[in-house]
């Protein structure tokens, strides 16, 4: 199975190309309603400011960090979302978190167990952070991540992946952070692993998405579970104050409530349409050559498209089947 996940907002060139197999991520821009606020250059992210104390790292556009992440300041500490894949990359962020504020790193939020987006847990964790991540990471972040890399796989990462921090405190139910008199709010939502959450901020009007929203960019969804992946982000839509909320997303610049109907519009159509290949008899590359330019045809310029769409199309006719393979959630 090639590696599906995680790809840069230039995936299209060759040098690019080759540093997915790195498990690198994707960016696109898109303006944002915040004055952003940018690292200076030689970081592998942008740091933007998207609320009091509040900030996405959008990866860089070389995709050395792997995904996005996020930094949320309260009275008496900070609470960061993901990690990136890059633990030089944790390091960076950690170094500019120290520019913003002196008040103790306390919690990494994990939104799923890729390894794009855990991989500097520990460098957090050095840094006094607990690990917070749905209970399905545990059983899964150093069983499951290997398959992502499909045949690009090398004892390398395969040690890399082994040593992988496990996390601190697992939740199947949302819990409330309070950082002081600050409120976050880590919500357990499906389809995308079978794993995943999503962390607000309300009085900032931020969602941290994880890997549920990615920005104008063909999505990963070789552990997806589209029908819940599709009703997620509808739901994201119909938050009260969706109209006015920033939405950061695992892959991809800052997004608006457009930007997440827009995945949903994809998704639907990426189901619909193989669907529909599948009545009339269709089946393996037959089907997805048939699905292509029809998807193609409306999504076509979105990142990455052209080199990942086949591999969606397949697990997506996979999915409907019911022979799709996705992670099983262990009895610890």
């Amino acid at each position: 199975m090639d590696d599906p996940t995680l790809y840069s907002a230039r995936a299209r060139s060759p040098t690019l190309l080759a540093a997915l197999a790195l498990f690198l991520g994707l960016s696109a821009p898109v303006a944002s309603a915040q004055t952003p606020k940018p690292t200076p250059p030689e970081t592998p992210f942008v740091l933007k400011q998207i609320g009091p104390g509040v900030y996405a790292a959008i990866d860089g556009p070389q995709g050395t960090s792997g995904s996005n992440a996020g930094v949320v300041i309260g009275d008496d500490g900070v609470l960061v979302v993901d990690s990136f894949f890059n633990p030089d990359a944790t390091r960076a962020l950690i170094a500019e978190i120290r520019k913003l504020t002196p008040k103790p790193i306390r919690y990494v939020v994990n939104t799923h167990y890729h390894a794009d987006h855990v991989g500097g847990d520990q460098v957090l964790r050095d840094a006094g952070a607990i690990i917070v991540a749905h209970r399905n990471v545990h059983g899964w972040v150093r069983t499951e991540n290997a398959h992502l890399f499909g045949d690009r796989i090398t004892p390398a990462r395969r040690d890399f992946i082994a040593h992988l921090a496990l996390p601190d405190l697992t939740i199947d139910k949302d819990m409330t952070v309070w950082l002081g008199a600050r409120k976050v709010e880590v919500r357990t939502v499906l389809g995308h692993t079978g794993g995943d959450m999503v962390i607000a901020v309300p009085d900032a009007h931020v969602l941290f998405c994880g890997d549920l929203l990615w920005r104008h960019t063909s999505p990963n969804i070789i552990d997806g579970t589209v029908s819940q992946w599709i009703a997620t982000d509808d739901a994201f839509r119909h938050l009260p104050d969706a109209a006015t909320m920033t939405f950061v997303p695992g892959h991809g610049d800052l997004a608006t409530v457009k930007d997440v109907a827009d995945l949903e519009a994809y998704l639907t159509d990426l189901s619909a349409m193989t669907a529909e290949a599948r009545r009339a008899g269709l089946s393996g590359d037959v089907l997805v050559a048939a699905v292509e330019p029809r998807l193609k045809a409306r999504y076509g310029d979105w990142a990455s498209f052209d080199y990942f769409a086949p591999k969606e199309i397949g697990f997506m006719d996979a999915e409907l089947a019911g022979t799709k393979r996705v992670p099983t959630p262990s009895d610890d």
